[in-house]
């Protein structure tokens, strides 16, 4: 490209984001053309948005599965933006109960986890510190943290401005049509919806059930990467943006009729394995990206397994119904190991003997 091309592009770049950032949430731009009155952008808007944000962040581990989907130094399709713009609507972040409370974080252990998270993100140490800004803010809704949050929050920091962003976030955690509890480093809410998710394959898979059963593979050892990390770093992103719009759409509902998906999809792989094979097992459960590249059968794959998880016909009321059940069960479960560790320390403490109680 000429340079006269180039900086036009960036000044497009900077003049449809400028001028968007009163009119609503849409991060990155359109092709369209726009005549801002504002030509610096905010620190708050959208990564996209920014003219140099191919330069700084080509190669970052959260764009490892782009796929090309979103061009570098391209401005967005008219068609990407206009479906963007109807996410915050789809989950009820364009209302205005979505603030958060502005005490941040001072945690010192969740700093240095952001942090961290952070740099396995982004290259950008801009980037990052806006990034961990952003976790700060959302903080105080659990006061605990999960790196399934760090994930969900980097893709829509592309994506959108930080307010429309940690309006988002707040809708996802607070909204029971959604995964509140998630997001918290012991997540009870998901470990039972991953007990929920392993009765409902029990009923429609019984062959793959047998299998995981016998290999001692948990649900809650793998499925997070569909139900909490909402399948970033495991769909490229035309496969991953078609899930998370069904997520908005449809709520907690869609992450059991994905999972049923998956299993579907790749029960045929799954059953050539024996119960020792754990390892092939988890890979394939993960989609490991060995297995399935980006390309795989041409990258129809993914987009008709998103396809078909829309299509698989689970009741709410069912989900809801074994949702209690498994809730009952894991809490029994959690009161027997509290007991068993009661009785633990106790005998350790039976076992202290003091200097005064030694023999001469």
């Amino acid at each position: 490209r000429s340079a006269n091309k180039s900086a036009s592009m960036s000044s497009s770049f900077l003049a449809a984001a400028a001028a968007r950032a009163a009119d609503g949430p849409v991060l990155a731009t359109s092709s369209g053309a726009a005549s801002p009155k504002v030509t610096v952008l905010s620190e708050k808007m959208a990564f996209l948005a920014a003219a140099d944000f191919w330069d700084k962040e080509s190669g970052a581990p959260l764009l490892r599965r782009n796929a090309n989907f979103l061009v570098a130094n391209e401005p967005l399709s008219d068609a990407l933006h206009e479906r963007l713009k109807r996410w915050p609507e789809l989950c009820g972040a364009d209302s205005s109960d979505t603030q958060v409370a502005e005490e941040g974080c001072d945690d010192e252990a969740a700093l240095r986890i952001f942090l961290r998270d952070a740099e396995r993100t982004f290259r950008d140490a801009g980037h990052q510190t806006r990034m961990i800004a952003l976790l700060k803010r959302v903080w105080p809704e659990n006061k605990d943290y999960h790196q399934g949050l760090g994930y969900i929050a980097s893709l829509l920091m592309l994506l959108f401005d930080e307010d429309t962003a940690v309006s988002i976030l707040l809708r996802l955690t607070r909204d029971e049509r959604y995964t509140p509890g998630y997001w918290k480093a012991a997540p009870d809410a998901y470990v039972r919806d991953a007990m929920v998710y392993s009765r409902l394959i029990e009923e429609r898979h019984p062959q793959v059930h047998s299998l995981l059963a016998r290999a001692c593979v948990v649900p809650e050892a793998y499925a997070s990467k569909w139900f909490i990390g909402l399948c970033i770093h495991v769909l490229p992103f035309a496969a991953l943006f078609d899930f998370v719009e069904a997520f908005l759409a449809e709520g907690f509902l869609f992450l059991f009729k994905f999972s049923i998906a998956i299993v579907a999809a790749t029960s045929g792989r799954l059953l050539e394995y024996q119960p020792t094979d754990v390892n092939k097992i988890l890979e394939v459960l993960r989609l490991d990206v060995g297995l399935y590249p980006d390309d795989y059968e041409d990258g129809v794959f993914f987009s008709r397994l998103v396809a078909d998880a829309k299509a698989v016909h689970l009741e709410k009321e069912q989900v809801l119904s074994l949702r209690e059940e498994e809730g009952e069960r894991l809490a029994e479960k959690m009161r027997k190991a509290r007991e068993r560790e009661a009785a633990l320390a106790a005998e350790s403490d039976d076992e202290i003997v003091f200097s005064d109680e030694e023999d001469d």
